[in-house]
């Protein structure tokens, strides 16, 4: 037997900063004054550069397409990325580093963001998308494991943040390869993201996302929206928090996954999701003293029903669901008051056309029982980064994207280990494993 396939190459585009984290006892009131519990410590911060650091401690080849300051907070970003195996190629430098206050409330174990962007933040055009992914997936990083005879088919992995340089990256990569595999981070509604969404293979969205961009009131009819929203999505990833993760499935990635209820619940996917979430509460009862690696849940459509029968049928009027759709537009683009673009909401499904039946899957994972949580900054970023791993090194090995039947089962309990095992430190990184401590886990 010949050597084993090298992963793919696993490029993440997005932000980097630095983080000041400061432990409290509990979040002040307005006008208080308040000590911090710890020394303040300064950290790597930035959605994508944390999840590609995650991926790099797992032991993928990972790159990371950004831009940080020409400051001395710029080279202790880059010197750390390198040291956690990080190719920096494609960093632009220029301007200030962004960063963002952090406040961990101990009590409450939350935490609270502060941002301040950069004075000179990556604008269109300013980046050569096909040179950036040339240097990404050829960096000296890998230069032992590419050959510049073939296109690696890289899987990119995109924060939802420079969005317009992002779809750049993204058609691109498709050019170097028409199976390059996308993933893109749904974390809140920003200029451009429904753009770079419809490009994407796999969708990993926040727990708030789904009901902000979509108006629903139930996450399954949520997930069918997105569906519909999507067509080219075969996955969609909603992270929970201390509720675990849910994926919804379509086409052959959901006839190849085994199930754990050959019988579904209901044919709507909000009703199979609470059933499956009950089950969850009934049975969590007693809390282990160590970490446990998390269940997960199965059910499969192989009925090839058209999208609009796996909706809820109470789920409401179309007119409400477009005005929450639309005040968390209005919401979002308050905050983003200074954004080049503005923020629109996801056009409502009672608008689109009906998609060909397809078969789904719905998989529900829980959190690791037994973590111990410090501080939950970063911990999408952990998961998002794991999943990153898994899939390149899934897609090396095979060479396609046809996962098998027990890829998603195994890559979200995965995830859920390297989230609860980053929760137990302070910062986005500090606690962010090594494979080693996650396979500990799973042999326990």
């Amino acid at each position: 037997m010949g050597p084993a396939s090298p992963a793919a190459p696993l490029v993440f585009v997005g932000g980097a900063a630095v983080d000041w984290i400061a432990r409290v006892g509990g979040f002040p009131e307005p006008d208080a004054k308040i000590r911090t519990t710890a020394p303040i410590e300064v950290q790597g911060g930035g959605n994508a550069a944390n999840a590609a650091t995650c991926a790099g401690r797992l032991g993928a080849r990972v790159a990371l397409i950004s831009k940080v300051g020409a400051d001395s907070n710029g080279n202790d970003l880059v010197s750390d990325l390198e040291k956690n195996g990080v190719d920096t190629s494609a960093i632009l430098r220029q301007g200030r580093t962004p960063f963002t206050y952090i406040l961990v409330d101990e009590t409450s174990n939350t935490r609270t963001c502060i941002h301040t962007p950069s004075d000179a933040p990556m604008r269109p055009n300013e980046l050569d998308a096909t040179k950036a992914l040339d240097t990404a997936i050829y960096g000296c990083l890998w230069k032992d494991h590419c050959s510049l005879d073939e296109a690696c088919s890289p899987v990119c992995v995109f924060d939802g943040r420079i969005t317009e340089n992002a779809l750049r990256v993204a058609d691109a990569a498709r050019e170097l390869r028409d199976d390059a595999l996308l993933i893109v981070e749904a974390e809140r509604l920003r200029s451009h993201l429904e753009e770079l969404l419809e490009k994407a293979d796999i969708i990993v969205a926040s727990k708030h996302y789904p009901f902000e961009s979509t108006g629903e009131e139930h996450l399954g009819d949520a997930l069918i929206s997105m569906a519909f929203q999507y067509p080219r999505a075969r996955a969609i990833v909603v992270t929970l928090g201390s509720r675990g993760a849910v994926a919804l499935l379509r086409g052959n990635w959901a006839t190849e996954q085994e199930t754990t209820d050959e019988h579904p619940a209901a044919n709507d996917v909000a009703a199979s999701l609470d059933a499956l979430q009950s089950k969850w509460q009934s049975s969590s009862s007693h809390e282990p003293a160590n970490l446990r690696v998390p269940d997960v849940a199965c059910i499969r459509w192989d009925d090839a029903a058209p999208l609009e029968s796996r909706y809820s049928p109470n789920r409401g009027d179309a007119s409400e669901r477009d005005a929450r759709r639309t005040a968390s537009a209005l919401e979002e683009g308050r905050r983003n008051a200074g954004a080049d673009a503005p923020i629109t909401s996801s056009s409502s499904q009672d608008n689109c056309g009906a998609l060909p039946a397809e078969s789904l899957a719905l998989l529900a994972c829980t959190a690791c029982a037994g973590a111990k949580i410090v501080d939950t900054t970063g911990a999408g970023d952990a998961f998002i980064g794991a999943l990153s791993a898994e899939l390149a090194s899934a897609v090396g090995a095979s060479r396609s994207l046809s996962l098998g039947s027990t890829f998603w089962s195994s890559a979200l309990r995965t995830c859920s280990v390297v989230a609860a095992l980053k929760c137990g430190g302070v910062g986005a990184r500090s606690a962010l494993p090594r494979r080693k401590e996650v396979n500990d886990v799973f042999r326990d």
